[in-house]
């Protein structure tokens, strides 16, 4: 069966005044290795160092997230 498998791989690339000016954002984080990521998204400064942060601004923006992704988050 391993050799019928096809691996498609497609993306896109927005920059975030694009995503800023979407009416609803969703934004979904899975594992440990994006705990740092989530929580300075949610609970950091808005820096450009992280422009996730600038969602904190977003009127609508929906984070979905397992627990090692939330684990670093004090709220």
């Amino acid at each position: 069966m391993k050799e019928n498998l096809i691996l498609v791989i497609k993306g896109f690339i927005m920059g975030i005044a694009n995503i800023m000016q979407a009416k609803k954002v969703l934004l979904l984080a899975f594992g440990e290795g994006k705990a740092e990521a989530v929580k300075g998204m949610v609970e950091g400064p808005k820096t450009v160092d992280l422009p996730a942060s600038a969602l904190q601004d977003h009127p609508d923006c929906v984070l979905i997230i397992d627990e090692d992704a939330a684990k670093l988050l004090s709220k």
